[in-house]
């Protein structure tokens, strides 16, 4: 498990907890049951640019003092793509199909409503750099989900057509095939272990 996965299911928790001194190392310990998807072979993609692509399991953290951390079906893809240029408005998916290793194809890819867009919005950041000075740089950020299409926690292929509409409407076409495999980790941690930084 990455620091950023982490991250992740933490900051929804934190909300609201002041900040205290540290007493010592966290206590307690948790029983893990968990499975992620990771990149299996190299991903085959074709297009002058390629959204982002990871697999959300829905990663669950009882309590910040121990207890259980679990992942469960069905699970998402979540797309992103970061436009420094401000040339895209949005991404449109004409197709998704999921395989897994036996050849099943998964019907619940048949639910997605084609074509899905999803719409670039502005997004800033703020940076210190040497000497104290702030950096602000805004970008547009493409993001969304296809939720619920991987139903069973195996290794698949995952393929993926559409396109970029730039701003002056000429479109840029992507495809993207990505193998999945999966990792699973049935163990009884420390606290102090889960929640460190990776």
């Amino acid at each position: 498990m990455t620091r950023s996965m982490v991250l992740l299911i933490l900051s929804p928790m934190l909300v609201g907890i002041p900040s205290c001194t540290p007493s010592g190392p966290p206590r307690g310990t948790y029983t893990i049951n968990t499975f992620e998807f990771v990149h299996s072979n190299p991903p085959q993609n074709i297009g002058e640019a390629i959204p982002n692509i990871w697999i959300d399991t829905n990663l669950k953290l009882s309590s910040l003092s121990g207890g259980t951390l679990t992942s469960s079906l069905p699970c998402a893809v979540k797309i992103d793509y970061t436009d420094n240029s401000f040339k895209f408005k949005d991404a449109v998916f004409t197709s998704v199909k999921i395989t897994y290793v036996d050849g099943t194809i998964a019907p619940s890819t048949k639910a997605v409503k084609m074509p899905l867009r999803i719409a670039a919005r502005e997004y800033e950041t703020v940076n210190s750099v040497a000497g104290g000075r702030i950096v602000k740089s805004k970008a547009w950020i493409i993001s969304g989900t296809i939720p619920n299409v991987i139903t069973r926690a195996e290794p698949f292929r995952l393929q993926i057509d559409g396109y970029f509409t730039k701003d002056d409407s000429n479109r840029i076409p992507f495809a993207m095939e990505q193998h999945f495999d999966i990792k699973t980790e049935n163990t009884v941690r420390s606290t102090e272990d889960v929640l460190k930084d990776k």
